[in-house]
């Protein structure tokens, strides 16, 4: 099979496992958002940054240097496990004895035994990090992907009916557990892999050795992503923090997984091509447009929608989460593009870049975020998130062309018709809406009648007008019809 079939075929995995994930993790939230007042998950909002402040010192970056790496895969993949089990048991101990530490600084006593037990997670998902990284390198997705969708379901459907019951805090919590024992399970029984007693230490520091600049970038990253949570914790509470969060999840979940889907399919096939920087640039490029189709509309829809989307599926209780779900839309599409460019450092031995950006950003937010939220709360915080995603993009993408010999108006080029398009199918949207409930329709069906003529306009306009989109589009279609046709006549 060639690596463009490869390619395709671990979209459509990926793809499949994202739409039917996502598209139940989406609704779940919004039952649970009905059922669960913000306290409760502002409350899993500082559990689980806690938790993922110690996650990065999990692995070390070693399940990227395992798919970089091209030799003594089966010894180097035994080290990292034993590496990778080891320190998760010491991080599942600091969680532990650091938890009250945790609930002092953000003022929040519940916040201690919540930790004590969503730490587990650590040390579950820690059995099936390199088992799940070697089928990703394999790009056999369908077998990655089964995992991770039947236990999101389990879990998000075993929160759902523990909240109904009144478990209020830890049907959320529960929820996590059996999502990650889940995985870990059925990763081992779709991998061939299996862990044995190996460690190599010359492996070790070449594992390191790479994955020291993906594990610093991550851990940098996280401080970016998450520094914003940690400052509305501590100074507005964690009330404010679960709306922030909600706003986030809702505007930004959509085009980062969007992100993350390409980005688990191709980095394994861009380091496959890093002897040529031609193909590895068309490539790339390829994946912006894509990926900028998606998150375009996306990102239009949030902040058309948001004011709507609140008031008629969730309740008043989230009504401060309006406007910064509107600005972090936009910081969510900027991020969704920008991100793209993470692999090219990497897949072009160039890590350490990563790691330089991020530590700016860093840098930045922790400077201003004091007098950000200050001077406009949830919406200043929003704000700020936003302008620091557009510095990124601009400085990622000059650092990108570096690498691949580009042009900085491809991006202009690619991504603005686009951003056109998306523009007026989002009028249109909002025109079919606002008539609807100006004719006394049921508010539900006119937000959805909204939506759908917003996705139907962005389609067709984008079928129309992108010559160069258009074949991708008809391929995917065949490969669809083909996969369907194939099953259909399956025994």
């Amino acid at each position: 099979m060639t690596l463009h079939a490869r390619v395709s075929r671990g979209l459509f995995w990926e793809g499949g496992a994202a739409l039917i994930g996502q598209g139940m993790g989406f609704l779940v939230s919004l039952l649970l958002a009905r059922l669960l007042t913000p306290e409760y998950f502002g409350l899993i909002g500082i559990a689980t940054l806690a938790i993922q402040s110690l996650v990065f010192f999990q692995e070390l970056g070693f399940s990227a240097a395992l798919i970089y790496r091209q030799d003594d895969v089966e010894a180097a993949a035994n080290t990292a496990h034993w590496t990778i089990l080891a320190t998760s048991m010491l991080l599942y101990a600091a969680a532990y004895l650091l938890s009250p530490l945790v609930a002092q600084f953000f003022r929040s006593p519940e916040v201690t035994p919540v930790l004590r037990v969503l730490a587990l997670t650590i040390v579950i998902n820690s059995f099936s990090r390199v088992p799940y990284t070697l089928l990703a390198k394999e790009l056999d997705f369908r077998k990655k992907v089964l995992p991770e969708v039947a236990s999101s379901m389990v879990g998000n459907l075993a929160a759902l009916l523990l909240a109904w019951i009144g478990w209020k805090v830890w049907a959320l919590v529960a929820g996590e557990l059996i999502s990650a024992l889940l995985v870990t399970i059925l990763v081992y029984l779709f991998s061939p892999w299996r862990p044995k007693f190996q460690f190599v230490r010359s492996l070790f520091g070449e594992l390191f050795g790479y994955g020291k600049h993906i594990a610093v970038s991550q851990i940098l990253i996280f401080g970016i992503t998450n520094i914003d949570d940690m400052f509305v914790g501590r100074m507005l509470g964690k009330a404010a923090l679960g709306q922030y969060g909600l706003a986030y999840k809702f505007s930004n979940t959509p085009a980062t997984n969007i992100t993350r889907l390409v980005n688990r399919v191709t980095f394994p096939a861009f380091s496959t091509l890093q002897a040529s920087r031609e193909r590895m640039r068309n490539a790339f490029f390829r994946q912006v447009r894509v990926v900028g189709a998606l998150a375009m509309p996306i990102g239009v829809a949030t902040v058309i929608f948001a004011h709507d989307f609140v008031y008629v599926l969730l309740n008043e209780t989230w009504a401060p989460a309006i406007v910064p779900m509107q600005i972090l839309a936009v910081y969510g599409v900027i991020r969704s593009v920008a991100a793209n460019m993470g692999i090219i450092f990497q897949a072009g031995g160039k890590p350490q870049w990563l790691a330089s950006i991020a530590a700016w950003r860093l840098v930045t937010m922790a400077v201003l975020l004091y007098p950000f939220i200050k001077w406009g709360g949830l919406v200043g915080v929003s704000l700020l998130s936003a302008g620091v995603a557009v510095v990124d993009f601009i400085i990622s993408a000059t650092l990108v062309d570096k690498v691949l010999d580009a042009r900085m108006a491809t991006y202009a080029r690619i991504l603005g018709p686009m951003l056109f398009y998306a523009l007026l199918a989002g009028g249109l949207g909002y025109l079919v809406n606002a008539g609807l409930l100006a004719l006394g329709v049921w508010d539900v069906a006119s937000l959805l009648a909204g939506g759908a003529a917003l996705v139907l306009a962005y389609g067709l306009l984008t079928w129309w007008r992108d010559s160069e989109l258009r074949p991708e589009f008809n391929r995917a279609l065949a490969a669809l019809r083909q996969r369907a046709r194939r099953d259909a006549t399956a025994p």
